[in-house]
């Protein structure tokens, strides 16, 4: 994304972030964690799971927060399918759900034959919400499954098709990683920026992506630390913070102990919105406020 004004110079030392919640729909606590972010906290923006258990009560949160941009959170790997196990029959197993994150990008990446079935199916997905009055600012997907260089085709369509003009871009930059030593997601990290590489060359020049992204490495430790060093250090340009927020841990069953909904909730709602834009000179803005800075 090049940030333009139109008719001016380019406003090379300005800098946007977008904060997003992923997984907006999955239950209650999620619901109630995105909510309260975005009132008295920094998220600006949000993705909703088409098939989430909790998606109606976040279809009318959506609507109560009219300042609260909403993209779709694309789900091939967790989730049920929105269609019948027949109409997507390779990207399910014998029980009707979708394959496991690994065993299904392992299969995307052997089988570009499924990428029919993905159109299908997150097609149905956003058709879903947009049926139920959601005007989409943005695509991505869980685990960036949308990132997925058998993927990034099929979201190229699916953005045409629906008119959406932005979509994450997951490489967050190889050392970003303030006060921690070597991590364990590391090594994720490093494929999955090698992923967003192939994904970059599809979109380029037809969908708009913020120059930098973060919340990778961090992964449900964003604490009011590492909000406060990313504020420091995020670049001149649109920069997205990917958060993961509930107020409670008890609707998340099985998760990693390390990766915790309400430590992130707490790190986003340690400053208001007017609180961090007036101490780290940063300007919070959706996925379509951002692009009236950035142009294709």
């Amino acid at each position: 994304m090049n940030v333009d004004a139109p008719n001016a110079p380019p406003s090379v030392a300005r800098r946007y972030l977008i904060v997003n919640a992923d997984d907006f729909g999955r239950n209650n606590a999620v619901n109630a964690g995105v909510a309260e972010s975005v009132r008295r906290g920094i998220v600006t923006s949000s993705s909703i799971v088409a098939t989430g258990p909790a998606f109606d009560q976040a279809v009318d949160i959506a609507q109560e927060l009219p300042e609260l941009g909403v993209g779709i959170h694309l789900a091939a790997t967790e989730y049920i399918p929105t269609l019948p196990s027949a109409a997507i029959p390779s990207l399910v197993n014998s029980e009707g759900r979708f394959y496991p994150r690994g065993e299904q990008f392992r299969r995307m990446a052997r089988h570009p034959g499924m990428r029919k079935d993905l159109l299908l199916e997150w097609d149905a997905q956003i058709s879903k919400v947009v049926k139920a009055g959601i005007k989409l600012t943005h695509i991505d997907g869980h685990g960036h499954c949308h990132a997925h260089p058998a993927a990034a085709s099929v979201v190229l369509v699916l953005a045409q098709r629906y008119g959406i003009k932005n979509v994450r871009l997951p490489a967050e930059p190889i050392g970003w990683k303030p006060g921690r030593s070597f991590s364990s997601r590391f090594l994720a990290k490093a494929a999955l920026n090698l992923a967003s590489q192939v994904a970059r060359r599809k979109w380029q020049g037809k969908l708009r992506f913020p120059q930098s992204f973060y919340g990778f490495t961090h992964g449900g430790s964003v604490t009011p630390d590492v909000v406060r060093d990313l504020a420091k250090a995020v670049r001149p340009g649109v920069s997205e913070l990917m958060v993961h927020v509930a107020t409670s841990k008890d609707q998340l069953p099985g998760y990693r102990t390390k990766f915790d909904f309400t430590v992130d909730f707490r790190g986003v709602t340690a400053y208001s919105k007017s609180e961090f834009e007036r101490e780290f000179g940063v300007t919070l803005v959706t996925y379509e406020q951002a692009a009236r800075h950035i142009s294709i």
